[in-house]
């Protein structure tokens, strides 16, 4: 599937059902070279993703968050504190943006290929960790559930420009 990157915003929305069939091996890797080819704060790539698969931890994820859908393919997106750009002025760590970045570049080369997913941020990080050994280091961003949608919805409910865009 082939689409125009505008069409591919328009259709992107955040599902929450999915067949129950596996996506491909070679859909998965189109994915995460999407997460590759992402923007970083200095190059540094601090982007580590875990895709899990295996039912015995994809059954064990949903003791660290209710939000996974039943997705056969679950990416956790981290990144390492130890490589990140940290900003000279307050410390602060770029390594949670770098792994948005990734995330929502993933989101949307799972939508061109129709391919739905949920950006998930609401879990239980030390369990996640403990469940997949993830290193200290590592901060857990977000899980992305991802499968071929069941239903696909509109997106009937966002805001018009003028209520967020301020000009100067």
């Amino acid at each position: 599937m082939n689409k125009n990157y505008f069409e591919t915003i328009e259709e992107r929305f955040s599902c929450r059902s999915f067949q129950a069939c596996k996506i491909k091996n070679e859909e998965i890797l189109k994915i995460l070279n999407a997460a590759r080819l992402a923007p970083t704060a200095c190059n540094l790539q601090p982007q580590r993703i875990y895709v899990v698969e295996n039912e015995v931890l994809l059954e064990r994820l949903k003791v660290a968050t209710r939000f996974t859908f039943d997705a056969k393919t679950i990416f956790v997106v981290c990144h390492d504190k130890n490589v990140s750009w940290h900003r000279k002025s307050d410390g602060k760590d770029h390594g949670v943006i770098d792994s948005t970045i990734c995330a929502t570049l993933m989101m949307l080369a799972a939508t061109a290929l129709g391919i739905g997913s949920c950006y998930v941020c609401a879990f239980k990080e030390d369990v996640l960790k403990e469940i997949l050994d993830i290193p200290s280091s590592y901060e857990v961003n977000c899980l992305l559930p991802v499968g071929y949608p069941k239903d696909v919805l509109p997106h009937n409910n966002r805001m018009d420009l003028e209520d967020f865009v301020i000009y100067k």
